[in-house]
């Protein structure tokens, strides 16, 4: 019961964060701007369990390459710790999916810095390094599949 209470209170609060109005790129609030982040979990997502997700940008390139050489597991365990190191150096965005749930969203949370590099961490139950790094802070496309994720740029014709 309490699973399928949480399962519930997940996808509404995916639903919320998809039809709410996001900020656009430039810091006002748009419901027109470009989708610059779209994130879907396909039906048997992670054996079918929930999957943390975590975008990070980060503005300086040696740190950059510390977080790259980071499985996902370590990531997960050590994000506050390196939060707290970087000083202002980096920015995560922090989402749960559940199996079948799609998001699209206009804007990440504010990052003063400009990004070098983005990672994308995934936690799936299963070892594995679900890792994904990309150059740059450019819209991405999300698909979280059953053993893991792919991490591609975002069409520029994706519909809001």
């Amino acid at each position: 019961m309490k699973r399928l209470a949480l399962t519930i209170a997940l996808l509404l609060a995916g639903c919320a964060a998809d039809r709410s109005p996001h900020p656009g790129a430039d810091g006002g609030a748009s419901s027109t701007s470009a989708p610059i982040l779209r994130i879907t979990a396909d039906a048997d997502a992670n054996d079918r369990h929930p999957v943390a997700i975590d975008v990070v940008r980060v503005a300086d390139g040696a740190l950059a390459r510390r977080l790259g050489s980071l499985d996902a597991v370590s990531w997960f365990r050590d994000r506050a710790a390196l939060n707290g190191e970087a000083s202002g150096q980096i920015a995560i965005a922090s989402w749960e999916m559940v199996p079948g749930q799609s998001v699209i969203l206009r804007s990440l949370p504010p990052f003063a810095a400009t990004p070098s590099a983005t990672i994308v961490f995934a936690r799936y139950r299963t070892p594995g390094v679900y890792r994904q790094s990309l150059d740059g802070a450019g819209a991405l496309d999300i698909r979280l599949g059953r053993n893991g994720f792919t991490v591609a740029p975002l069409p520029k014709d994706t519909a809001p």
